[in-house]
């Protein structure tokens, strides 16, 4: 494999036309990055909106042969749009790898953090494996029910109760595929919100910029990547709505939302269904899940490509082998990392970092109350 001589910087905001035509070329020779995360269009969007965001260029000598879309967070290098954006990866030539090395020696930094990093070439350490989670309709969506149906009957025999309890008690609940208004957004994100502060997430949208960046997304109507949604309607009544990220004849899931009064009939799920029917009717022949570990993905989805979480460099790790002690680290590693991402005002870090104190606390009081009732041999 060809070797890179040096890594260049420049601002993901001022791309050229002849680097992003370069961008594009190197992408499309690279099947394993069709999500529309790698689209110059979804790049160009989200860079006046996210802080700290650089393009990294990789070179052999004077030739260019690769991209990185990154964002700098104190000693850290995480990928653009992060932590909202599910997949990234470093577009290279054909025979080339990025040189994380170089890169981190060029912006200053100390280590690279990812989730959802696509090709595993340059890393330095053995990285948290992951599939990308994926409904093929390529064979049509009659196709797909039938192969997914056949491995999960129970989990459709119930998606086919709840259809019918929605048709008894909510005969005026109708499907919508729509444009993403601030409104609706606006709806979504609120219900996001309430859910994060159910679990004791963070709130990825109380720093403002990545709000701002989905709207950004939502007002582009040219170009290859965009946003849409399907939705639920009763009357004026939102029941249930998912963000959608789409290009060409790929559509990742985003943001999912529904009304908690609806939980019963299990709207959510029903929502996910009827996108993925509709949207292949339009043509729409790849449906990404992302790469988390929900339970009702695999009953709808195959394994696609890997992808891969870690980090590069001088890592943040617990020199302790004990498994316990190692998930429990790795659960506050992924909190502070989307912590990090999000958080560019020391204002914001410290609050961020005080909530994950106390969320940790709770969780190890939780824990030892836990042990002390367990019966004794």
């Amino acid at each position: 494999m060809s070797k890179v001589s040096h890594v260049s910087i420049a601002s993901l905001d001022g791309i050229t036309e002849t680097e992003e035509a370069l961008f594009s070329a190197l992408r499309q020779a690279n099947s394993d990055l069709s999500s529309p995360y790698f689209s110059a269009d979804f790049l160009k969007a989200i860079a006046p909106h996210t802080p700290g965001c650089m393009l990294a260029r990789f070179h052999d000598g004077e030739e260019i042969v690769g991209f990185f879309a990154y964002q700098k967070r104190g000693q850290s290098l995480q990928p653009a749009g992060a932590p909202l954006a599910d997949y990234h990866a470093a577009v290279m030539k054909t025979g080339y790898a990025p040189d994380w090395s170089r890169l981190l020696a060029a912006t200053g930094a100390k280590r690279l953090e990812f989730n959802g990093l696509i090709g595993s070439d340059g890393l330095d350490r053995a990285p948290i494996v992951k599939h990308r989670q994926i409904a093929d309709v390529t064979d049509g969506f009659e196709a797909w029910f039938a192969s997914q149906k056949a491995h999960a009957p129970k989990y459709f025999k119930n998606l086919g109760r709840c259809t019918r309890n929605v048709a008894k008690d909510l005969p005026d609940l109708k499907f919508e595929w729509t444009d993403v208004s601030p409104a609706l957004l606006d709806w979504v994100l609120n219900l996001k919100v309430d859910q994060y502060r159910r679990s004791g997430m963070h709130d990825v949208f109380s720093c403002g910029w990545t709000r701002d960046l989905l709207l950004a997304l939502a007002a582009q109507k040219t170009g290859s990547a965009s946003l849409r949604a399907g939705v639920y309607r009763r009357g004026d009544e939102l029941v249930a709505a998912e963000i959608c990220l789409l290009e060409g004849e790929d559509l990742h899931f985003w943001f999912p939302a529904y009304n908690p009064a609806y939980s019963r009939y299990s709207p959510g799920l029903l929502l996910t269904f009827d996108i993925i029917r509709h949207a292949a009717g339009l043509g729409i022949k790849l449906f990404d899940f992302g790469s988390g570990g929900e339970a009702y993905k695999s009953r709808m989805t195959t394994d696609g490509p890997l992808c891969y979480e870690g980090q590069v460099g001088q890592a943040l790790a617990l020199p302790v082998k004990n498994d316990q002690l190692q998930r429990a680290w790795l659960s506050m590693w992924r909190r502070a990392h989307i912590v990090r991402a999000c958080e560019v005002s020391l204002k914001g870090q410290v609050l961020a970092l005080l909530r994950l104190i106390e969320r940790a606390q709770i969780r190890f009081q939780a824990s030892i109350a836990q042990r002390m009732q367990e019966p004794t041999a």
